[in-house]
Order: C-alpha cells, then sequence, then structure tokens
C-alpha cells in the first residue's frame, strides 16, 4: 500500500544535510536480486511503483539547456517516477564520460532508495544486479524467466508489439519519457553497429572489431575481476571500463599501452544497457517523433537502478575527470577519457536539479561512512 507521512518525508530532507556528516553504525546490506525472498523482491517492486503512482514535484527544475539536452519539457502530470527519470535525461551530457559519472550514478540510487524508505516504508537494503551470472547466454538467463505479477522482473518485449514488456511485475508499467509508452526490452546481441548507425559523432569513436563484437562478452566474471583487480586506485582506468564504451574504443593506440585491456572488455557497464535494449538502452518508442536515442531516459526502466547498485567497492574512494565531455576528436578524447577542464574536485557539488538533497563528490566517495552507508553481501 502507497502511503506516506508527508511531515516525516518533509522532516527527513530538513535534517539530511546533518546526517550527512553522522557515523555508519548501522549501514544496510544489498545482496544480488537472485538471494532475495519473494517476498523481499514484491517489497522492492511495491516500492517502485509507490514511486509511479506518486504524483511530479514541484521542486524539480530542468538545469540544462533543452537545445545542449535535445530533450523534451518536462511533463507536470508525469509521475514522481518519470522525475526520476527526467534528471537523467536533463543532466545526460553532464554526468557521462566525466568525472561525474561513478560520483552522480552514486548518490542517484541512494536518493531514490531513501525516497523509497521515507515515502513508502521500504525497509531499506538496495537489491543489486550481478549480470556476470547472466554473461553466458544472456538471452536464456534465469534473470528474464521470472514472470510472478508480484515479485518478478519479467521477460523479454514483444517484437510485435514495440518490445512491450509482456509478464511479470513490470508488464503494465507505464511510462512519460519521452512520450507515454510502456516499459520495453528488446536483446540485442551486436549493438554496437546500430548506435554507430544512429550517431555520427558516436561512428568516429567505433572501430571495425567493435561493431563486431557481442555485449555478453564483454561483461563475463573473470573479465570484471581483471578490471578491478587493475584499478584499485585509478579511476581514470577503473572508470573507463564501467562508464564507456566510446572511450574504450578510443584507447588503443600504442602509446596507451597501459590501458590496451580496457579496450578489449569494450566496456562493461555500456554493454549491459545496449544488449537489453528498449528503455535500459534509451530506443526510442515507436510512437514518439523527433527522438533523439541514446542515455537519457535509461532511468525509465527500475532495472536501471539494479544495475547501477552493482558498483565495486575496491575503487570507491578514488577521484579523477573533468566537467566537460572531450567529444571533439579522438585525440582530445585520448587526452581527457574521463572529462576535460574545468576539473571536478572531491569538494565539487554533486548536480542534482532541485529533486533530492544534494551532496559533494567526497560524501559519495566511501559507501560505509555516514552518508550512504551501505555494505555488500
Amino acid at each position: 500500500m502507497c502511503s506516506v507521512s508527508t511531515f516525516s518525508y518533509l522532516l527527513f530532507y530538513a535534517l539530511f544535510t546533518v546526517l550527512i556528516t553522522a557515523q555508519c553504525t548501522n549501514p544496510t546490506i544489498r545482496r544480488e536480486w537472485r538471494t532475495l525472498d519473494r517476498d523481499e523482491r514484491a517489497a522492492w517492486i511495491s516500492a517502485v511503483k509507490c514511486l509511479v503512482a506518486s504524483p511530479n514535484t514541484p521542486d524539480l527544475v530542468a538545469t540544462v539547456n533543452s537545445s545542449i539536452s535535445q530533450i523534451p519539457a518536462m511533463n507536470t502530470s508525469a509521475s514522481f517516477w518519470d522525475d526520476i527519470s527526467y534528471i537523467h535525461m536533463d543532466l545526460n551530457v553532464k554526468i557521462h564520460q566525466m568525472g561525474m559519472f561513478l560520483p552522480f550514478h552514486r548518490w542517484f540510487v541512494h536518493s531514490v532508495e531513501k525516497a523509497m524508505v521515507e515515502k513508502y516504508g521500504f525497509s531499506g537494503g538496495f537489491p543489486y544486479w550481478n549480470w556476470t551470472i547472466d554473461a553466458p547466454d544472456f538471452y536464456k538467463s534465469s534473470w528474464w524467466q521470472d514472470s510472478d505479477t508480484e515479485s518478478g522482473l519479467g521477460g523479454w518485449g514483444d517484437p510485435d508489439k514495440d518490445y512491450k514488456v509482456q509478464d511479470g511485475a513490470f508488464a503494465r508499467f507505464a511510462l512519460a519519457n519521452p512520450s507515454y509508452h510502456p516499459m520495453r526490452y528488446q536483446y540485442t546481441a551486436q549493438p554496437f553497429a546500430a548506435f554507430a548507425t544512429s550517431s555520427p559523432t558516436i561512428a568516429q569513436f567505433i572501430n571495425s572489431t567493435m561493431l563486431e563484437t557481442y555485449a555478453n562478452s564483454t561483461f563475463h566474471a573473470d573479465q570484471i575481476a581483471a578490471i578491478i583487480a587493475g584499478n584499485p586506485s585509478d579511476l581514470v582506468n577503473f572508470q573507463l571500463s564501467p562508464d564507456n564504451w566510446i572511450v574504450s574504443a578510443v584507447i588503443r593506440y600504442p602509446s596507451y599501452p597501459d590501458l590496451r585491456e580496457i579496450f578489449f572488455f569494450q566496456c562493461a557497464h555500456g554493454s549491459v544497457h545496449a544488449i537489453t535494449g528498449g528503455d535500459l538502452a534509451g530506443t526510442c518508442p515507436a510512437t514518439t517523433e523527433d527522438c533523439i536515442p541514446g542515455n537519457k531516459w535509461w532511468p525509465n526502466s527500475p532495472l536501471f537502478f539494479l544495475h547501477h547498485a552493482n558498483l565495486n567497492e575496491t575503487s570507491a574512494t578514488a577521484f579523477a575527470g573533468g566537467s566537460v565531455q572531450a567529444f571533439n576528436n579522438t585525440t582530445y578524447l585520448a587526452e581527457y577519457p574521463t572529462g576535460a577542464p574545468p576539473m571536478l574536485n572531491t569538494s565539487s557539488d554533486i548536480y542534482t536539479d532541485n529533486m533530492f538533497p544534494g551532496a559533494m563528490i567526497r560524501d559519495v566517495s566511501n559507501h560505509t561512512a555516514g552518508y550512504l552507508c551501505y555494505v555488500y553481501e
């Protein structure tokens, strides 16, 4: 049941900045989705649906000029969940392929979890998706086999219905961004060719090897272990792996021998988005006109948050990067693979569009500290 004490919710936000500096004495536990029992899975899904049932918030303010973000105006009749997605749409050019990627998304998942806890009584302990389990046969994986209407994530979409999800708890999941449509998943084994076709800007960064790459070949368990072990305190190398499949394609020259293995991995993080297709890959609904696909409305899908909750711990305190995307050319991108100047630092504010309480990069640098306060199991 979706109910909330308005006073307690406002009080929580009023006290939030004070709690940032508190000690982490009772951390929540993040567990892989498939280790949850049915009731636990149903509770998380119920909290998500409560956010969908809630009205949009007047607090959300788009801060990026629409000529840059290339998104439609905010829909004031949309839901709170649609507002969550809209933050990501508005800020997309400020939170990808640059230093803000990891801090923003860490803050973003945490903020959504807090909204679920404070607004609807979710017990906390945000689950995550370990997609290395699914890599050997992504299409037939058990991940896509749970059709339970209360606790199941559902399966692949129907190609005859614009890849609308047909079963599970999200079969009737209505979304407003970029226009009204049902949630969609479209298995796409070799997605990078489609990316290159969709954008001349992207095409210049993708070579022939990447065009032929099967996305699930990039996120097997041994590959992820190598990325983590090889970059325990180096955010530039580590972030190239989970954030930026474009940079992974660029950094392939002999002058960068220490980064060539990153190109081989082709970016596990982006590949999970791409192979899942539909809303998690930012493809355009069939009924949407003048639509530019991309990473904008990825958070339409609840899987976005399970995906982003799966974050390596050993690189959690590393930070380096700029505040501007370096897409001028391949040389410039190779010089600034995690963002060009002005450079960010741990005192830089995380972009929020005024929807959730703000934080600085240093507040999310350690997930076992007072602000985030969670551990993995």
